[in-house]
C-alpha cells in the first residue's frame, strides 16, 4: 500500500521521509530524550543541559535558547512581520508566509511517494 501522507512543504516530506521510512533518530546524549531532526535536538540540549542564557540588549528578556532571542528581537524590536494578503496570518519568516500561502490558499501538497510504513 502506498503511503497516504501528503506535507504542506517540500522541507515537511523529506522530514516525513526520513523519520518515518528510514527510521532516522538523534538521541541526546545526556537524557533519554531522542529527536527525529538535528535541529530538535540541538535545541534540546541548550535548553535543557546548557546553562547559558542569553539576554536581550534592548530590554529585559532572557532566553534560555539564542533562536528564542532572535526570534523575540525580530517580533519585539526589529517589528519584522510578513502579512498574508488573504486573510488576518502574519509570520516573522518570509519563508513561513509562502509556505502558509501554498498550502492554505492554494491547496499545494506534497505526496509521499514511499510504501506505507
Amino acid at each position: 500500500d502506498q503511503c497516504d501522507y501528503q506535507a504542506v512543504s517540500y522541507q515537511t516530506l523529506y522530514v516525513h521521509k526520513r523519520t518515518i521510512h528510514i527510521g532516522v533518530r538523534y538521541p541526546c546524549d545526556q537524557c533519554d530524550y531522542v529527536a527525529t531532526q538535528f535541529n530538535n535536538l540541538k535545541s534540546h540540549r541548550e535548553g535543557k543541559h546548557e546553562s547559558g542564557s542569553h539576554t536581550c540588549d534592548q530590554c529585559e528578556y532572557i532566553a534560555k535558547r539564542s533562536d528564542s532571542l532572535r526570534r523575540h528581537k525580530k517580533t519585539k524590536h526589529d517589528g519584522v512581520r510578513y502579512r498574508c494578503d488573504q486573510c488576518d496570518y502574519f509570520t516573522v519568516g518570509s519563508g513561513h508566509l509562502k509556505q502558509h500561502i501554498q498550502s492554505k490558499h492554494e491547496g499545494i501538497r506534497y505526496p509521499c511517494d514511499q510504501s506505507e510504513y
